[in-house]
C-alpha cells in the first residue's frame, strides 16, 4: 500500500483551499496563540516532573483544539513560517532586551568591584574577566535563548534536525527528542527539549550578531582606510579577500573616487580624441578622391609630349603632408600664432605659481601643528611643575615660538595668494582657442590643391578638413598647457614643453608601438636593405672624415677609399647593429646620442620579475621626444599618420596629466588630518614608529623616487604610505601570470579559451544582445522608474508631448553612436557622461577586456595575440568592434535614462528648496543634515565644484555609478577570481550584490535624510526595488499558473525534472504538450536581479517540503540555508564554460554534469578524441548557435539528434530570452534511475569496501560502517521515491513509471519498495560474512592469536537496527540507526531479553546447527559452542521456531499449536534472501519443499 500524504488525510485542508495571505495571517494568529500556551505548558511540565503525571499533554491538546486558525496556518509554508516567527520573535526579542539590561548592570557592578579591588591592592583579574564576558550582548543572547526556550515547539524543531538519520546524529546535541513517553519521563524529555531549543536559539542569535557585523563591514567599508595587513599569511589572505570585495580595497571612498575621477577624465579625453580623428577621416574621405582625380587629369596631356609627369598622390602622401603641417621642422611654420604662444605661457606660469602656493599649505600646516604641539607640551609641563624653569629655558622655546610665528606668516601668505588667484583660475583652463591658430604656408599649399581640385573655400568639406587639422594641433597644445599649469614640473621639463608648443607630437614607431599590440610591424627585406644602405652611407661618411682628419688622402685631397677588408667590417657591423636594433622592445633602450645600447633591464624584463605590479604609474614618454637616426627610423617604421600620432599623443598626455593630478589630490587628502596615511620618514620617527615597523611592508610601503624627466614630479615620491592604502592608491595586483613558464602555460591553456568562450557567449551572440538590452532595463526600474512620479513621466515623455525626450536622447547617444551619425552636441554630451563615469562601463565587456589583457601578458603574450589577430583579418575585426560597441550601447541606453531620471528628480527637489548656482556651494559647506547628505552624494568634488550643473551631474552620476553595475567599481577579489578556471562573468553577480545593497541604502538615506522632498523619492526607490526584485517574478509566476491551470504541487514537482541550474529559478508555466507534461520559461535567465533572490528561493523551496513530509521547519531551514549558500557561491565556484567542457572530455571520461554522454563507451579511441574535441569546440561557439539551430529544426519539422521536436511558438520568444522549454519527466527518469542505481551501489560499498581491505577491524567499526552506509542508502531511496511521486504529480502513468525505472541492475525488491514508498534495510551478504571470517582467520594465524570474527559480535546490534527500521515510510519517517539498542550489545542471545539462557533455547539452536550448510559450519571450525556464542542463530530461531506464548498469570484453556511460518508476514523474516528463502532452506529443502515454503509466505501460488 502507498502511504497517504498529509494533504490526503481526512480533515486536513489542501493548499489550494487556503489563500496565501489567509495562511500567513492564520500563522501570525497561531503563533501569538502559542505564546501563552508555552508559559502554561512549561508550568504543567514542571508539575508532571514532580507528580509523575501527563498534565502537559492535556494542556497542549486543549490549546490546539481551541485554536481556530491552526488548519489554515498549517496549509501553506508561509503560514508555518509566520507562525514560527510570531511565536518565537516576541519572546526572543523581549528576552534579549531584558537580558541586555541585566548584562549591562552586572558588567557595571563587576567593573566597580574591579576598580575597588585595584585601589585596595587586591587581585582584580577575576572581576575584570567577568566584566569582559558579561555585558549587554552576552546578557541579551542569554535572555533571547530563555525567551526561545519558553516558546519551544517540536514542529518548529532545531537546526540540528538536519543531522537526523546521518552519521552526525550522535553529535547533534541540540536535536530534539520526539519519542513520546509517559509521566515524569516525558516531562523530563520536554524540559530537556526546551533547554536544547533555547541553547540553539542563543547560539544562533550570537552567530547572527557576528554575521551582521561582518556584513556591515562589507556594506560599509572603513571611512578611514585600513592601517596594516595581518601578520599571518592566512589572516592576510582572508583580509585581502574581504577588502577586495569592496572597490575601495584598503583605501577610502574618497581615494577611490579620486582614482575614478582621473580615469573618467582620461576616458572623456580619449573619446574626444577619437571623435576628432573620425571628423578628420570623414573630411579626408571627402577631399581625397577629387584631389586624386585632379592630379590624374594633369597627366592627361598630348601623348606626343615627352617630359616628367605629375605624381598622383596616394592617401599616405596626403597624410604625411598633414603630419608635417602639424609637426613642422621650423618653429616659424607652426600653426600656433607666436603672440598666442607667449600669452599662453604667461598664463600657464601664473597658474603654476598658484598651484605651488596651494601645494605648500598642507606641508606648512603639518609643520605648524607639530611646532604648536611642542610648545603646548612644554608649557603644560612647566605649569604642572613637571620640568624646572631652567629646563624650560634650555628647551629652545624662544626658537620654537619664532618658528611658529614664521610658519603662521607663511601659511597666511600662501592662503592669501590662493584666495586672491583662485577665482581667476578655478580650474586648469585650456591655454588656447581656435582663434589662436593660423594657416601656415604648407597648409595653405594643401588647401590650394583642394581649391584647384574643385573643393572651394565655400564648400563645407574645405572648412571641415582645415578645421580638423587645426583642432588636432589645438587639442595637443591644450593638453601640454595643462601640464605646464601644474606645480610638479621641473624647470627643465617646463622649458622643454614651452619651447615645443605648436610643434610637439609624440613620435611613434611601429616597432615600439604598444597602443595597439595586435598590429605587428613586419620588417621586409626591402626595408632592411634601405635601412642598411642609409647606415652604410653614414659609416662611409664617417670613414672619409676620419681619413681626411688623419691626412690619408689622394693627390686631390680626397679621402682614400676603404679597402675590401674595411668594407667587409663595415658591412658586418651594420648587419649586427640592425639585428640588435630589431631585438629592442622599447624606444627607451635606444641611446639616440650615440650608437650604443642601454645595459640596464628593460621594461618587459622588469615587469616579468616583479611579484606585484602597480597599475597606476607615471609615463614619461611625453616629456622625452626621442628622434631616431634615419636608418633607425626606416627600420623601426616611423608613423607619419596624423590620426594615429595625434590620438597617441593626446592619450599619453591625458594619462600623465591626470595621474599627476590624482597623486597631488591623494597627497593633499592623506598628508594631514586625523586620517593621515602619508608620512615622511622623519614624521614616522617623530610619531614613535620603530625602524623595524617602518621597513615592514605589511605596515608601510615606500614610494620610490622617480628618475629622469619624472624626478620631483610626484608629490608622493620618497614618502611612506600605509601598506593597504598604498595598494589601493597604486592599484597593486599580483604578477604571477608573468613570472614563470607555468603562468604562461596557464594563460594560454585556461585563460585564453575562457576569454574566448565568454566573448562568444556575449558579444558574438545576437540573442545575448537582446537579453542584455532587456535585462538592463531592470536597473532603471529597480531605482524607482517602475513607480514613476510626475517628474519621471515628464523626463521620459517625448518633446512633442511637452516632455524632455530622454528616450530619444538615449538613442542619440547609443544608436547613433553605432551608426556614426552623432552630432557635435551628442559627442559633447557623451564626453560629459564619460567623464562622470556613467557610460562605457558594461560589466561583462569590461571583464572580457581584462581577461584578454591577462592573456596578452608580457611581450610573448603580445606576439601570440598578434599572430591570432593576423589570421582574423581587418573585416572580421571591424565586425567584432561593432558588436562590442553594440553590447556597450545596450547597457549605456538605460544608464543614460537612469542618469536623467535621477538628475531631474533632484533638480526638482533642489528648486523647491531654493538651492541654485548662487548658494549650492555654501550648502555643501554646511555642517547641517542636508550639507552632510549632499557632500556624501558628490564624492567627485572636482565636477561638483565647477558649477550647479556639475553639482547635479555628479549627484546623478554618483547614483548611477553605485546603483547600476559598473565594471570600474569591481573589487580586487573579483578581478583576481576572473583568472581562476571557475565561474563565468564573476564580476557581474558581485556587482549585482553591491548595487542592490546600494539601492536599499540610498533609499533609506533619502527617507531619513531630513531633506524635504527626498522621502518620496526614497519610498518610490524602495518600492521599485522590491517590485523589480521580488514582486514582478512572483506576480508573473502566479499569473502564468492561473492562466495555464497549473497547481503549486505541479510546480514543486516540476523542479525535480528541470536542469540543475533551474531548480531554484523563477519558473513560468506556459502550457502542456500532448502528454500533459508542462512547458515553462526560466524567467531567471533574463532577470538581472535573480542572483539576489535565488538563495532565498532555495530556502523557501526546501521549507515548502515540510508540506510533503514530517521535516521540521528548522530542519528545512537548515537545508535551505545550505543550498542557498551554495547558490550564492555558485557563480564563483562552478566550472567555467570552457573548463566544464574540458573536464567532460578528459577527467569525467565523456560524461557531462547532467549525465549526458559526450561519446559512447563502444566508440574507438580516435572517435572518442574527435567527439571530445568537438565538445570543447562547441563551448567556444556563440551562445545563439543552438537557439538558431532549434528555430531551424522547428521551421522544417526536423527532430534534434536526441529525438526532440521543437515548434516555432516555443522557440521564437527565445530570441528575446524567453524560450518555452518542454519538460520531459519520462526521459529524466531514465537519467535519475541510472544515477540512483550508481549511488545506491556506492552507498552499499561504503559498508563493505573499508572493512574488507584485509586489516583487523572491530565490531564497533562494522556497526559504524553499517550505520553510515544505510543512512546514505536511505537518503538515496528517499530521493528517488520523491522523484517518483513528482513524476506521478506531473501525470506520468504507473506503467510508464515501471518501464522507466525497471533498469538493469535494480532488484525487484528495490523497485517494489520504491513503488510502495517503504524502506527495507540491506542485510550483510554471505560474501561479506565469509570474507570477514577469512580475514580474521588469516590474521589470527599471522599474529598467533585466537580473536573471534568481529562480525558476529556486531550482529545483534545490526539485527536490532534492521528490526527497528523495517518498512519505514520513505516520505515521512526517519532512520533510527543512531539510537543505542536495548540490552543487545552485551550478550546477543534472544533469551537474555527475558532473563537469560534456557535449555530449550540450546535444544532449538542445536537443531538449527545441524541444518546449517557446510560453509557456515566451516566458519566456526565445526565448533558448536563458538556458533552458539556468536548469536547468529537468533534470527533463525525467531523466524523458524514456534513462538512460545507468554506465561499466563491465571490458568487458561489449552491453546492449540499454530505454525508461525504459515501466518507470519513474509517481510518479517530478516534472513529471507532475494529468492524468498533462507540460506538453510536454499541448501537443504527439495524443490517441492521450497515451493511449499514460498506458498506459505505468500510469494508463490
Amino acid at each position: 500500500m502507498a502511504y497517504k500524504l498529509p494533504d490526503e488525510i481526512e480533515g486536513a485542508k489542501k493548499e489550494e483551499d487556503v489563500g496565501f495571505f489567509e495562511s500567513a495571517l492564520a500563522g501570525v494568529a497561531t503563533g501569538l496563540w502559542n505564546i501563552p500556551k508555552g508559559f502554561v505548558s512549561l508550568g504543567a511540565e514542571l508539575y508532571d516532573l514532580v507528580g509523575d503525571t501527563d498534565t502537559a499533554k492535556d494542556v497542549e491538546k486543549w490549546f490546539d483544539d481551541v485554536n481556530p486558525w491552526d488548519d489554515e496556518a498549517e496549509a501553506r509554508t508561509v503560514g508555518k513560517i509566520t507562525q514560527a516567527l510570531s511565536q518565537i520573535a516576541p519572546l526572543a526579542v523581549s528576552g534579549f532586551a531584558l537580558g541586555a539590561k541585566a548584562g549591562q548592570k552586572i558588567s557595571r557592578s563587576l567593573a566597580r568591584k574591579a576598580i575597588a579591588a585595584r585601589k585596595a591592592g587586591k587581585s582584580f583579574s577575576l572581576y575584570n574577566t567577568g566584566r569582559k564576558i558579561m555585558g549587554p550582548v552576552s546578557g541579551g543572547v542569554i535572555g533571547g535563548g530563555v525567551g526561545e526556550a519558553i516558546a519551544t515547539d517540536e514542529d518548529i524543531g532545531t537546526l540540528s534536525d538536519i543531522a537526523k538519520g546521518t552519521s552526525f546524529e550522535p553529535y547533534a546535541l541540540t536535536m530534539l527528542d520526539r519519542e513520546d513517553k509517559e509521566g515524569r519521563q516525558d516531562a523530563y524529555r520536554r524540559l530537556k527539549n526546551r533547554l536544547k531549543f533555547g541553547t540553539e536559539g542563543a547560539l544562533f542569535n550570537l552567530a547572527l550578531l557576528g554575521a551582521g557585523k561582518g556584513v556591515q563591514k562589507l556594506r560599509k567599508p572603513s571611512e578611514t582606510g585600513v592601517k596594516e595587513y595581518a601578520n599571518t599569511k592566512l589572516g592576510r589572505t582572508l583580509q585581502k579577500i574581504r577588502l577586495g570585495l569592496s572597490p575601495q580595497r584598503g583605501g577610502t571612498r574618497a581615494t577611490l573616487e579620486m582614482q575614478q575621477t582621473a580615469s573618467g577624465n582620461i576616458g572623456a579625453i580619449e573619446f574626444g580624441a577619437g571623435k576628432a580623428v573620425k571628423e578628420f577621416e570623414e573630411a579626408m574621405g571627402g577631399v581625397f578622391d577629387p584631389l586624386k582625380k585632379y592630379f590624374m587629369k594633369l597627366n592627361e596631356v598630348d601623348p606626343k609630349f615627352i617630359g616628367p609627369k605629375v605624381k598622383v598622390p596616394t592617401e599616405e602622401d596626403v597624410l604625411k603632408k598633414v603630419y608635417n603641417i602639424l609637426r613642422p621642422k621650423g618653429k616659424t611654420d607652426s600653426l600656433l600664432k607666436k603672440e598666442a604662444k607667449v600669452r599662453g605661457i604667461k598664463r600657464a606660469r601664473a597658474r603654476a605659481n598658484l598651484e605651488s602656493s596651494m601645494s605648500k599649505i598642507p606641508t606648512i600646516k603639518t609643520e605648524l601643528d607639530s611646532v604648536t604641539k611642542k610648545i603646548a607640551d612644554l608649557n603644560f609641563k612647566r605649569q604642572n611643575n613637571l620640568i624646572s624653569e631652567l629646563e624650560y629655558r634650555q628647551s629652545n622655546i624662544p626658537n620654537l615660538i619664532r618658528k611658529q610665528k614664521g610658519l603662521e606668516n607663511q601659511l597666511k601668505n600662501a592662503e592669501n595668494i590662493t584666495n586672491t588667484a583662485k577665482d581667476a583660475f578655478k580650474e586648469k583652463q585650456g591655454l588656447f582657442n581656435f582663434k589662436d591658430y593660423q594657416v601656415t604656408d604648407e597648409l595653405n599649399k594643401l588647401l590650394g590643391d583642394l581649391n584647384k581640385a574643385g573643393i572651394k573655400n565655400t564648400n563645407p568639406l574645405y572648412k571641415k578638413f582645415k578645421d580638423s587639422i587645426i583642432n588636432f594641433r589645438l587639442a595637443v597644445d591644450n593638453m601640454s598647457g595643462k601640464l605646464l599649469q601644474g606645480s610638479s614640473l621641473s624647470k627643465e621639463a617646463a622649458e622643454t614643453i614651452e619651447s615645443q608648443l605648436g610643434n610637439y607630437l609624440n613620435t611613434e614607431y611601429k616597432q615600439f608601438n604598444k597602443l595597439n599590440p595586435l598590429k605587428k610591424w613586419q620588417v621586409t627585406a626591402e626595408t632592411r636593405q634601405v635601412s642598411k644602405d642609409l647606415l652604410m652611407n653614414d659609416k662611409l661618411k664617417s670613414f672619409e672624415l676620419e681619413q681626411v682628419r688623419k691626412g690619408i688622402v689622394d693627390k686631390n685631397g680626397v679621402a682614400v677609399k676603404p679597402l675590401k677588408s674595411e668594407l667587409k667590417y663595415m658591412n658586418d657591423t651594420a648587419e649586427k647593429q640592425i639585428d640588435d636594433f630589431l631585438k629592442l622592445k622599447s624606444i627607451d633602450e635606444v641611446d639616440v646620442k650615440a650608437s650604443t645600447f642601454k645595459s640596464g633591464a628593460n621594461e618587459a624584463i622588469d615587469r616579468a620579475t616583479k611579484e606585484e605590479i602597480e597599475s597606476v604609474a607615471l609615463n614619461p614618454s611625453v616629456l622625452e621626444n626621442k628622434v631616431l637616426r634615419p636608418w633607425q627610423e626606416e627600420l623601426a617604421g616611423i608613423i607619419k599618420d596624423p590620426r594615429y600620432t595625434f590620438y597617441s599623443t593626446v592619450n599619453k598626455q591625458a594619462h600623465l596629466n591626470y595621474t599627476l593630478k590624482f597623486m597631488n589630490d591623494i597627497n593633499k587628502s592623506l598628508s594631514v588630518g586625523p586620517n593621515k596615511a602619508i608620512f615622511t620618514k622623519d614624521e614616522l620617527i617623530a610619531s614613535g614608529v620603530r625602524e623595524a615597523d617602518i621597513n615592514d611592508s605589511l605596515k608601510w610601503k615606500f614610494v620610490k623616487p622617480e628618475t629622469g624627466k619624472l624626478s620631483g614630479m610626484s608629490p608622493l615620491e620618497g614618502k611612506y604610505v600605509r601598506a593597504p592604502m598604498y595598494d589601493a592608491i597604486f592599484d597593486v595586483t599580483s604578477n604571477w601570470l608573468n613570472q614563470s613558464q607555468v603562468g604562461m602555460a596557464y594563460r594560454y591553456m585556461i585563460l585564453a579559451p575562457k576569454a574566448m568562450t565568454q566573448i562568444a557567449k556575449t558579444i558574438l551572440s545576437p540573442i545575448t544582445h537582446v537579453r542584455n538590452f532587456i535585462s538592463a532595463g531592470a536597473f532603471a526600474a529597480a531605482n524607482g522608474a517602475i513607480l514613476p512620479s510626475l517628474t519621471d513621466l515628464k523626463t521620459l515623455a517625448p518633446t512633442m508631448l511637452g516632455g524632455q525626450g530622454v528616450l530619444g536622447q538615449a538613442y542619440d547617444l547609443t544608436g547613433k553612436r553605432l551608426l556614426g551619425t552623432m552630432t557635435k552636441a551628442d559627442n559633447a554630451m557623451y564626453q560629459r557622461l564619460r567623464r562622470i563615469g556613467v557610460v562605457d562601463s558594461q560589466v561583462q565587456r569590461g571583464e572580457n577586456l581584462r581577461l584578454m589583457k591577462d592573456v596578452r601578458g608580457g611581450e610573448t603574450g603580445s606576439k601570440v595575440m598578434r599572430k591570432l589577430s593576423d589570421l582574423s583579418g581587418k573585416r572580421l575585426k571591424k565586425v567584432y568592434g561593432k558588436l562590442e560597441d553594440a553590447y556597450v550601447a545596450e547597457d549605456d541606453f538605460w544608464k543614460i535614462i537612469s542618469w536623467n531620471l535621477e538628475r531631474n528628480r533632484y533638480d526638482g527637489v533642489l528648486s523647491k528648496l531654493g538651492i541654485n548656482q548662487s548658494n549650492y556651494k555654501s550648502i555643501l559647506a554646511e555642517d547641517s543634515a542636508r550639507g552632510k547628505y549632499f557632500r556624501k552624494m558628490t564624492p567627485r568634488t572636482e565636477v561638483a565644484g565647477e558649477s550647479f550643473d556639475g553639482f547635479l551631474d555628479e549627484i546623478a552620476g554618483n547614483m548611477v555609478r553605485n546603483q547600476v553595475p559598473n565594471y570600474n567599481y569591481v573589487g580586487a577579489t573579483a578581478r583576481a577570481l576572473r583568472q581562476s578556471p571557475f565561474g563565468n562573468f564573476i564580476a557581474f553577480p558581485l556587482e549585482i550584490m553591491r548595487t542592490g545593497n546600494n539601492i536599499m541604502t540610498q533609499a533609506i538615506d533619502e527617507i531619513t535624510s531630513g531633506v524635504p522632498g527626498l522621502m518620496n523619492i526614497g519610498m518610490r526607490r524602495l518600492g521599485g526595488f522590491g517590485m523589480t526584485v521580488g514582486g514582478i517574478p512572483v506576480a508573473l509566476a502566479a499569473t502564468f499558473k492561473a492562466k495555464n491551470n497549473v497547481t503549486d504541487d505541479e510546480m514543486e514537482a516540476l523542479r525535480k525534472f528541470v536542469p540543475e541550474w533551474s531548480k531554484n529559478s523563477t519558473l513560468l508555466p506556459t502550457g502542456r504538450d500532448k502528454n500533459g507534461y508542462l512547458k515553462y520559461i526560466d524567467f531567471s535567465y533574463s532577470n538581472a536581479y535573480d542572483g539576489l533572490t535565488r538563495p532565498f528561493r532555495a530556502i523557501l523551496n526546501n521549507m515548502s517540503e515540510t508540506e510533503m513530509n514530517e521535516t521540521s521547519l528548522k530542519e528545512a531551514l537548515g537545508k535551505g540555508m545550505t543550498e542557498g549558500f551554495l547558490e550564492l557561491m555558485e557563480p564563483f565556484t562552478s566550472e567555467s564554460i570552457f573548463t566544464e567542457a574540458l573536464m567532460d572530455s578528459t577527467f569525467r571520461r565523456g560524461i557531462g554534469k547532467g549525465g549526458r554522454k559526450v561519446w559512447s563507451e563502444a566508440d574507438d579511441p580516435m572517435k572518442k578524441i574527435g567527439k571530445g574535441v568537438f565538445h570543447v569546440a562547441e563551448a567556444l561557439g556563440p551562445g545563439s548557435w543552438k537557439q538558431m539551430q532549434r528555430i531551424g529544426q522547428a521551421a522544417t519539422g526536423r527532430t534534434s539528434k536526441y529525438g526532440d521536436l521543437y515548434n516555432l511558438y516555443d522557440e521564437l520568444p527565445g530570441l528575446a530570452g524567453f524560450r518555452s522549454i518542454q519538460s520531459n519527466p519520462e526521459k529524466a527518469l531514465i537519467y535519475m534511475t541510472t544515477r540512483f542505481n550508481s549511488d545506491l551501489k556506492k552507498s552499499e560499498n561504503l559498508f563493505t569496501s573499508p572493512l574488507l581491505r584485509g586489516g583487523r577491524v572491530s565490531s564497533d567499526a562494522i556497526v559504524a560502517g553499517y550505520k553510515y552506509s544505510e543512512s546514505r542508502r536511505f537518503a538515496n531511496l528517499k530521493e528517488m521515491y520523491q522523484n517518483i511521486e513528482a513524476a506521478r504529480t506531473l501525470g506520468v502513468s504507473e506503467n510508464v513509471l515501471r518501464k522507466k525505472i525497471s533498469r538493469k541492475g535494480l532488484s525487484k525488491n528495490i523497485i517494489n519498495d520504491l513503488f510502495r514508498g517503504v524502506y527495507t534495510p540491506k542485510r550483510p551478504g554471505n560474501f561479506f560474512i565469509t570474507r570477514m571470517n577469512e580475514i580474521t582467520r588469516d590474521l589470527n594465524e599471522k599474529e598467533g592469536v585466537d580473536i573471534p570474527n568481529p562480525y558476529f559480535e556486531a550482529l545483534p546490534t545490526l539485527n536490532d537496527i534492521i528490526n527497528k527500521n523495517r518498512n519505514l515510510n520513505l516520505l515521512t519517517d526517519e532512520l533510527k540507526i543512531f539510537e543505542q539498542p536495548v540490552d543487545m550489545a552485551t550478550g546477543g542471545r534472544v533469551a537474555m531479553q527475558e532473563g537469560g539462557e534456557t535449555n530449550q533455547n540450546k535444544e532449538i539452536v542445536t537443531q538449527i546447527w545441524i541444518t546449517e550448510p557446510e560453509e557456515i559450519k566451516k566458519i566456526f571450525n565445526y565448533n558448536f559452542d563458538e556458533y552458539y556464542a556468536s548469536g547468529i542463530w537468533a534470527e533463525k530461531m525467531q523466524a523458524e521456531a514456534p513462538q512460545a506464548p507468554e506465561a499466563p498469570k491465571k490458568p487458561l484453556p489449552p491453546t492449540p499449536q499454530v505454525d508461525a511460518n504459515a501466518i507470519k508476514d513474509p517481510m518479517v523474516n530478516t534472513n529471507v534472501m532475494q529468492t524468498g528463502l533462507t540460506p538453510t532452506e536454499q541448501a537443504l529443502l527439495s524443490p517441492e519443499e521450497q515451493s511449499i515454503r514460498l506458498r506459505q509466505r505468500g510469494l508463490s501460488r
